[in-house]
């Protein structure tokens, strides 16, 4: 999952939750069966408490006697914690007491009054450090109006070692059931938004031109945006064509009128002749430049077109040789998978400018090289050994019309469209110093 998606989101969140509900729950339950733990402890006392208030009396001389059997070790076990007393309230000296208790006294603390059943819950400590939890109840023996206080204790330890038992048991399934949870919550974030993937997909495709529209079925909740992204792909489409068609209307209405010029050109002095023809030559070159510049930018400004570069730049490697049986034209196109992202004639246009302008120049040799990088962009390299131009001669020869050669046929026009041509598609070119010797044209592209 990518930073910042909505997938990512959802896990996250879902994965937060998860954590903070079942902190929640493993606290809630543990607070409750430590409740129910201790509860249960206080039953047990209160039982045997009864147990040993059916097992004592009185002898004749009024002192107190019996053996109550709790059938718990414990109670036999010196300092565990596990303690009864009975003795007189009036006369604490006529008392009974458990084995584990000795000769030991138990400290309550005043801190509550009886209930109506004449009990009450305490916690102490004794003289082994012992954490306690007692009761003690307050009754009559026989008959008489003296009072005995009846007191039993336990190790409030036990609780919390069962209570700390249990507690573990029930982290650990509580993080094997996170763990499965959050792994059940990457899946369904996933598959859920899968549709959504498989849109983006689609869209990527029309993007780069490997379709036209949006195939498939999706859930109803994003089906609707499909079928308005089609609706406007159809819409951007239509304003293509029409706008080709009228640029097509546009040249071929300008056609005539510029012939005509050419033909009356023929019937002009020479001087004149020659200026008409230069400035009908520029101004052909001149709608034309603008006719391509309206139509890249209304292809670019919808879907991008896939050229493969091999094919096209062999077809003008061979027009140029043709054109120039001279020259050696060396061709390097890397691993030749280089895709451009916009249309073939754009890319044939400015190529063959390049290499028309390097076979001008060059003595004997022209070198075409392409280069593929960061995946996105393509380097197309037309190099020649002809005579080079200075930082200054390259400034001037991007400008529109410039022409540094006169002696060379040309409308000056070349470099600018090429310039014109790949800035629409959002690339460059620079010129700079050949390793053969003479200019070097490096011409930057998008690459599909």
């Amino acid at each position: 999952m990518q930073p910042r998606t909505l997938a990512a989101r959802l896990f996250l969140l879902t994965a937060i939750w998860s954590v903070v509900a079942i902190a929640m729950i493993a606290f809630l339950v543990s607070q409750n069966y430590r409740a129910n733990a201790e509860r249960n402890l206080a039953e047990r006392l209160t039982a045997n408490l009864y147990n040993i208030m059916g097992t004592i009396s009185r002898d004749g001389a009024e002192r107190l006697t019996g053996r109550p059997d709790l059938r718990d070790a414990r109670y036999q076990l010196f300092m565990s914690g596990y303690y009864w007393i009975v003795r007189e309230v009036e006369n604490p000296e006529n008392s009974l007491r458990s084995a584990s208790l000795a000769g030991g006294e138990i400290e309550i603390p005043d801190t509550s009054g009886f209930d109506a059943r004449f009990q009450r819950r305490f916690s102490a400590v004794d003289d082994a450090d012992n954490r306690l939890i007692g009761i003690e109840a307050q009754a009559f023996l026989g008959e008489g109006d003296n009072l005995f206080s009846f007191v039993i204790t336990a190790d409030r330890s036990e609780v919390a070692q069962e209570v700390n038992a249990f507690v573990k048991r029930l982290l650990l399934m509580l993080a094997i059931f996170a763990v499965g949870f959050i792994l059940a919550s990457f899946l369904i974030v996933r598959i859920g938004l899968m549709p959504l993937r498989q849109a983006t997909d689609r869209l990527a495709d029309i993007r780069e031109g490997k379709a036209d529209r949006i195939d498939g079925s999706f859930p109803l909740e994003i089906q609707p945006l499909i079928d308005e992204t089609n609706s406007l792909i159809r819409a951007n489409n239509g304003i293509i064509e029409r706008a080709r068609t009228q640029v097509g209307n546009l040249a071929h209405s300008l056609k005539t009128p510029l012939a005509v010029l050419r033909n009356e050109a023929v019937k002009a002095r020479p001087a004149m002749r020659e200026i008409i023809e230069n400035q009908v030559a520029a101004m052909q070159g001149q709608v034309q430049s603008y006719l391509d510049r309206a139509r890249i930018a209304a292809k670019t400004g919808s879907v991008t077109s896939r050229t493969d570069i091999r094919p096209v730049l062999e077809r003008l490697v061979r027009v140029i040789g043709k054109l120039n049986p001279e020259l050696n034209i060396t061709v390097d196109l890397g691993d030749g998978d280089g895709i451009f992202a916009g249309e073939a004639q754009d890319l044939e246009e400015m190529v063959g400018n390049l290499l028309e302008n390097a076979s001008k120049f060059a003595k004997t040799r022209i070198s075409l090289s392409t280069n593929v990088y960061r995946e996105k962009r393509l380097t197309v390299s037309v190099e020649d050994d002809g005579p080079g131009m200075t930082v200054e001669e390259q400034k001037e020869a991007m400008k529109r019309g410039m022409r540094l050669d006169e002696t060379k046929p040309g409308s000056g026009l070349g470099l600018s469209i090429v310039k014109d041509i790949a800035s629409e598609y959002d690339g460059s070119i620079r010129l700079e110093r050949s390793t053969l010797g003479g200019l070097a044209a490096r011409l930057e592209l998008p690459a599909a």
